[in-house]
């Protein structure tokens, strides 16, 4: 069973819709980009992500005290095995690149993973 690694993206108030959407794009492109040390082949076996949309307007406290209403865009990832996932959080330069580059521009990030099925 793989794991699925979900992103919950808050903005800083003064970003740019273009800057956001340029963030949106380059995370999207790491599916591409994000590739296997031995096979030199894209190891994410999905990406989706998109604006939330939930029309409900409940909010919930972050660890840091802040309310998650200012999250406003999710980025869903799917792995293989633990190992890929470890290499992409730690070694890849693709995914450490974007990361260093959305500081200044995304204020928080919220990381939620789990195994399909394992409760």
């Amino acid at each position: 069973m793989g794991i699925v690694h979900v992103e919950l993206f808050e903005f800083k108030p003064l970003a740019t819709q273009e800057e956001v959407q340029d963030v949106c794009d380059r995370m999207m492109s790491l599916k591409d980009r994000c590739t296997h040390p031995k096979t030199h082949m894209p190891y994410l076996k999905t990406a989706i992500g998109g604006a939330n949309v939930c029309p409900e307007g409940r909010t919930n406290v972050c660890p840091e005290g802040r309310m998650n209403g200012r999250i406003s865009h999710v980025f869903v990832s799917e792995f293989d095995t633990p190992e890929d996932r470890k290499f992409y959080l730690e070694e890849d330069p693709a995914f450490r690149e974007f990361v260093e580059s959305i500081e200044g521009i995304v204020e928080g990030r919220q990381v939620v993973e789990f195994s399909p099925g394992e409760f």
